[in-house]
């Protein structure tokens, strides 16, 4: 049986990755290991879908913004 893993890269996008299989570059492995399944449901589990961080920094307000509060 293969063992995968949870992987995120530095856009806080996550997903399941084979362990035997090179990571693409920019992603790291995190957590534990487990079959498909089991890494698919903690994920479910665990993570609410958001925005990549690139679309959360954009969202946040500028200091020098004139409408920040």
């Amino acid at each position: 049986m293969d063992s995968f893993a949870i992987i995120v890269n530095g856009s806080n996008e996550f997903g399941v990755w084979p362990m035997l299989w090179k990571l693409p570059e920019g992603w790291n492995f995190i957590g534990p290991t487990g079959t498909r399944s089991e890494m698919e449901e903690l994920l479910r589990r665990q993570f609410v879908e958001t925005a990549p961080a690139p679309f959360i920094a954009r969202a946040q307000p500028n200091a020098t913004s004139q409408w920040a509060d």
